[in-house]
């Protein structure tokens, strides 16, 4: 009886185990949308602050993509190398899936920005260019 437990005890994890690895090696896997962004640099609306603008498409299995029709971006801000992204604002796509924003340039030091959306609807995790603002 002690041996058909050990047994089973090991088929039942080595089964958990499997399942895991195969769960994990499939969310790494999911499509991603995409996001297109027009360089910020160009668009400086007043002394510190510039536009960002941008389009989130989802590609389709037939090669056609559909925009990412009002849904949720992301502006992530990053205020050092080491320091973590942070969630600063959330925008909202339009129809045609863009999305417009203002980012900021410190007056001293340099600020890091990014646009992200999270998965959903079998699409992994997106994220934007790395723009990096500041003033010489």
């Amino acid at each position: 009886m002690r041996m058909f437990r050990t047994v089973l005890a090991a088929l039942v994890a080595a089964l958990l185990v499997t399942g895991a690895l195969s769960v994990g090696a499939s969310a790494g896997s999911a499509p991603k949308r995409i996001i297109d962004e027009e360089p910020p640099r160009d668009h400086q609306v007043s002394y510190n602050a510039f536009k960002l603008k941008g389009v989130v498409t989802e590609p389709q299995l037939d090669g056609t993509v559909l925009p990412y029709a009002n849904q949720k971006v992301k502006i992530l801000k990053k205020k050092c190398g080491t320091c973590k992204w942070k969630t600063v604002k959330k925008v909202k796509t339009n129809d045609r899936g863009i999305f417009k924003t203002r980012i900021y340039a410190p007056e001293k030091g340099r600020w890091k920005w990014r646009s992200k959306v999270d998965h959903s609807n079998g699409y992994g995790n997106t994220k934007g260019t790395i723009w990096t603002l500041y003033f010489d």
